[in-house]
């Protein structure tokens, strides 16, 4: 299991060293369209193109400019997404790795411990084909915190790195809130952070507090900060 635990890790750092450069190359052009916009008169209107032959109405520029101040925040929740996609991603790729340790019997997945398996003698496939594949959806829709940790508990026995499991998970509770919740913090956010608050790093990286009812603002220092903490605690399962 050695060489691909280690080749799904190395292409999770790849994937996410390469976000970090698809982000920054989409804040550089806003940074630089966001002074080029200014010297286009209000009375421009564009009309882009929407199919063949097919344009949109025409928009005129100053409703455009309206969005300079929303669009940085939009920029820094995509990549934040992404981010989480692929952390969601890696946590799947592993299971099965240790599924299928186990059903090789090359390594016991006593982690696991027990689980409901749902089989169809009724199809072609062999039983341990579906037993994976019953594990692996199942798997994808459990608590979160349980996915970590029955990896970490493999893979990290000695219990490292909890500082930055715990901001990873923050940055998964951000993501629902931000699509489920207009980005609001909410009762919910602060519960499964067991505080009255949630601590994030303005755009100069000074710590903020945050309580209910205010406005989630990601930052470039946040965004950073969470893409940190991935590496290290896939360099940490790496070994």
């Amino acid at each position: 299991m050695e060489k691909k635990l280690m080749a799904t890790i190395d292409q999770f750092i790849v994937k996410v060293n390469l976000l970090l450069k698809e982000f920054l190359a989409a804040w550089t052009m806003y940074d630089v369209g966001r002074d080029a916009i200014d010297t286009i008169s209000n009375d421009v209107s564009i009309a882009p193109c929407v199919g063949y032959n097919q344009r949109v109405a025409p928009i005129p520029i100053l409703f455009i400019k309206q969005y300079k101040r929303q669009y940085p925040h939009f920029i820094l929740e995509v990549y934040q997404n992404k981010l989480v996609q692929v952390w969601n991603g890696l946590l799947n790729d592993i299971f099965c790795l240790l599924l299928e340790e186990h059903m090789a019997g090359t390594r016991k997945f006593v982690e696991l411990k027990k689980q409901q398996i749902k089989v169809d003698f009724r199809s072609d496939e062999h039983l341990l084909v579906q037993l994976k594949e019953s594990c692996s959806k199942d798997f994808a829709f459990w608590e979160y915190d349980d996915r970590p940790k029955v990896i970490n508990n493999v893979l990290n026995p000695d219990g490292k790195r909890q500082k930055e499991l715990r901001n990873i998970r923050k940055h998964i509770l951000i993501r629902n809130v931000i699509q489920y919740a207009g980005g609001i913090v909410n009762d919910y956010l602060l519960k499964e952070l067991g505080s009255k608050e949630i601590i994030l790093k303005d755009k100069v990286g000074k710590q903020m507090s945050l309580k209910k009812d205010d406005k989630i603002l990601l930052s470039i220092p946040e965004l950073y900060d969470f893409l940190s903490c991935l590496l290290y605690v896939a360099q940490t399962w790496r070994g």
